[in-house]
């Protein structure tokens, strides 16, 4: 899909750097593959703070290693920066090293930035915990653990509510894939939580890693990522005090993590592999609605690469920043235009795209 142009050493982080510019189904794209000096990076996590684009993620031997740490990168604006280590974890008394996951970059009152994230050597075992940055993720604070039972966003990002409070996607794997959602109060570096009852009965459907759509304050969809070839989702139409129950969501999904924003136009921007059964693609659809949803690119496809856990946001300037896994090992990042996008409409889940 791309042809690589150029090969050169950026502070110590080889890039390939990919034709710019290029019209992509209605949408002006840069692109980059970054490749990262570890046998093993993901989940990787970006936010704009007032320092620029900071991405976060996950690196080490092999997933779920007691080798994984955290760690980051400034995005100069034409490069991403030597990647410096963030989080690590050691089992107090014991000594063993176990794994983070999954980290989450919130932006807090003011100049308050925090970073979540699970440690443990499984899915099952996860513990969350958090720390504080006050100079756009430079330095941080010390870990603190999260209260038993929670873990802060799983995966992807938080939404502010009207009341200050931040809702958190969050899910369980203890006894099976569950949903909850979480409420965060910011006060200093001491947040007040409480929770959601477990949202889905994994006997129905194994959901995990959930975003959240705000439509309104009263009006809020969630999709999450499934084990059913396509994704589940809930509603709450009296903002957070009752959710639906959950059920068969609008789009497919190969139990594959994905992840939406809202832009400044109102509209969900929604980036996702559109299977049912593969991740050899990436895909980028919009929605008014959160229901009917219009296809505009395939970002990337390969019948023999593993492409996965996206992360989006929107920058001041209006531009979409969206970075992505190839198979565990590399990241591509990508920019784009969404005022430029020529969508259309996906229909009984097919993509209508050639």
């Amino acid at each position: 899909m791309f042809h690589v142009v150029k090969k050169v050493m950026t502070y110590g982080w080889l890039m390939l750097f990919l034709a710019a510019s290029q019209p992509v189904q209605g949408a002006t794209i840069s692109s980059r593959v970054l490749d990262l000096p570890f046998a093993y990076s993901d989940t990787p996590n970006i936010i704009e703070t007032s320092e620029g684009l900071l991405m976060v993620w996950a690196s080490g031997t092999r997933e779920g290693y007691s080798d994984v740490k955290l760690y980051r990168a400034h995005w100069s604006g034409h490069a991403w920066t030597t990647p410096k280590e963030v989080a690590a974890f050691e089992r107090e008394g014991s000594g063993i090293q176990e794994a983070c996951w999954n980290p989450v970059l919130v932006q807090g009152p003011e100049r308050q930035l925090a970073l979540f994230y699970q440690v443990g050597s499984s899915r099952a075992s996860w513990e969350g915990r958090m720390k504080f940055s006050y100079d756009g993720g430079h330095s941080w604070t010390p870990a603190q653990d999260l209260p038993n039972g929670y873990h802060g966003p799983v995966k992807n990002k938080s939404v502010e509510l009207p009341n200050g409070k931040f809702l958190c996607p969050s899910s369980l794997a203890v006894a099976g894939w569950q949903i909850q959602m979480e409420f965060a109060t910011p006060f200093r570096e001491n947040w007040g939580w409480r929770k959601s009852k477990p949202l889905n009965s994994p006997t129905e459907y194994r959901a995990t890693d959930p975003v959240i759509l705000m439509h309104d304050a009263d009006h809020i969809q969630v999709l999450c990522r499934s084990k059913q070839g396509y994704m589940t989702e809930l509603w709450t139409h009296n903002g957070t005090k009752t959710w639906t129950n959950m059920k068969r969501g609008p789009l497919p999904n190969p139990n594959s993590a994905f992840d939406v924003i809202k832009i400044h136009d109102g509209r969900f921007v929604l980036v996702y592999n559109h299977s049912s059964r593969f991740t050899d693609r990436i895909n980028l659809a919009v929605s008014k609605d959160g229901k009917n949803w219009e296809a505009v690119s395939v970002l990337d496809q390969s019948p023999s690469t593993r492409i996965e856990n996206p992360s989006i946001i929107q920058s001041l300037n209006g531009h979409l920043h969206l970075v992505y896994v190839i198979n565990q090992n590399r990241f591509k990042h990508v920019r784009l235009d969404p005022m430029v996008f020529n969508g259309k409409p996906i229909i009984d889940g097919v993509w209508p795209i050639k």
